[in-house]
């Protein structure tokens, strides 16, 4: 439930308005018949047949001109994402992101897709409420995870941008949750939230305990499943890059490597899907595996960083990279989500001494019809401390890219920073 809200910097939102209900049309055409009918008999009953049709008319499109579900029909009107689904034609006009460096991520920032250019940036942010999760709600809406002050917990918040992208109030969404969440995902509108957790105390074996996990806003329930974050657990999964999320929030998925059992060390890379509703026990036993590699030697192959599940939850798209000490390359493949490959969708390099270029940071918007990666970092030379990002847009229909140098300043700290660490639009 979004309840208590901390005061941000502007505090305008965009409100969502859901389309109409086919249903309701069909109601509509069929008294318009009727009433065709009823004129080409008694033109004496044509007056009492209009104001009976007007009357359902307004009963049927209700005050505010939405429609309303069917009584009975069991379904909810449609949500945030739903109407999504109705894909725009472009590219978001905004996305939000947090940089990444040694010493954690930085404030939530809003820019503009097509420049990169700065909009805003969270004023209130501190070492002690860090951001670490990042999930799209919806065109212009987003569900954020910071640290509870010093504590080991976390906290969720919903935040909207208005027209020209500046964010309104943070509103505080569902319990807070114990542990240290390292990833977020979003569906159903933001009525789903999915989750990836670490303990704060160490079990026997030595490792700190982790999960998945699913928060229900509405009802508030939780569901969660054992799962390796950090610490290679030897037999387990260990998580790669950001989790994603069906648009009706029924199936999560994300990209993940699996340890041996003898020493520990990973042997198998695969994208894997898990349903919400799964009953308790491990992912390793829950998911099931849509995409999968050997461990990649160095050279041998490229190495899986990231998965993305497109809004239908029939394809994922995957972020593949390689590197040697002159040339660096990250690779963007479309599978479906039987495991059938679908292409390559896009290719991108750096050359140089030790090139930096990655797509472990890409998200697709909410229509799914656009990826958005920021692939490749530059440090200049000194005296400049500033930062260099790379920034492309990609049009999954035509695979056309566009891309945008981004100038994200200097790190201000004692750790160099990695770029957009989390991004989502």
């Amino acid at each position: 439930m979004e309840g208590d809200s901390r005061s941000s910097t502007i505090k305008s939102v965009v409100p969502w308005a859901p389309s109409a209900d086919a249903d309701a049309e069909l109601l509509i055409k069929e008294a318009r018949t009727r009433a065709r009918r009823r004129r080409r008999r008694l033109a004496v009953v044509l007056i009492g047949s209009l104001a009976v049709i007007a009357g359902v008319f307004a009963a049927v499109r209700g005050p505010s001109g939405q429609a309303p579900a069917r009584r009975g029909d069991g379904r909810r009107p449609p949500t945030a994402t739903a109407a999504s689904a109705v894909a725009p034609t472009a590219a978001p006009l905004f996305f939000a992101d947090t940089q990444g460096s040694g010493e954690g991520n930085g404030p939530l920032q809003i820019r503009e897709t097509a420049t990169g250019k700065l909009v805003s940036q969270d004023e209130d942010y501190t070492g002690a409420n860090y951001l670490t999760g990042l999930a799209a709600a919806g065109q212009g809406s987003f569900v954020v995870a910071q640290t509870d002050g010093n504590t080991c917990a976390t906290r969720l918040y919903r935040v909207r941008l208005s027209t020209s992208g500046l964010p309104g109030v943070l509103a505080r969404v569902g319990p807070t949750l114990p542990g240290q969440l390292s990833s977020l995902a979003v569906g159903d509108g933001g009525q789903v939230i999915g989750y990836a957790m670490s303990g704060c105390s160490k079990s026997a074996t030595g490792y700190f305990p982790s999960y998945l996990g699913v928060l229900h806003v509405s009802s508030g329930r939780t569901r969660q499943w054992g799962m390796s974050l950090g610490a290679v657990n030897p037999g387990d999964l260990w998580l790669q890059g950001q989790l994603s999320m069906s648009a009706n929030g029924r199936l999560l998925a994300f990209a993940a490597d699996a340890s041996s059992q003898l020493d520990g060390r990973f042997t198998l890379q695969s994208v894997r899907v898990m349903a919400t509703d799964a009953p308790p026990g491990s992912v390793a036993k829950r998911s099931r595996i849509v995409y999968r590699q050997s461990a990649p030697t160095e050279g041998a192959r490229p190495f899986l960083w990231a998965a993305s599940l497109s809004p239908s939850g029939k394809s994922v798209y995957l972020c593949l990279q390689s590197a040697t000490r002159t040339h660096a390359i990250a690779e963007i493949a479309a599978y479906d989500t039987t495991g059938k490959p679908a292409g390559i969708i896009s290719t991108f390099t750096a050359k140089g001494t030790w090139p930096q270029v990655s797509c472990s940071a890409m998200t697709l918007d909410s229509s799914g019809r656009f990826l958005l990666v920021p692939y490749w970092v530059n440090h200049p030379t000194p005296p400049r401390d500033n930062v260099l990002q790379r920034l492309a847009t990609i049009n999954l229909a035509t695979k056309a890219v566009s891309t945008v140098p981004v100038d994200l300043g200097g790190s201000g700290g004692m750790s160099e920073e990695s770029g957009m660490s989390i991004v989502a639009w």
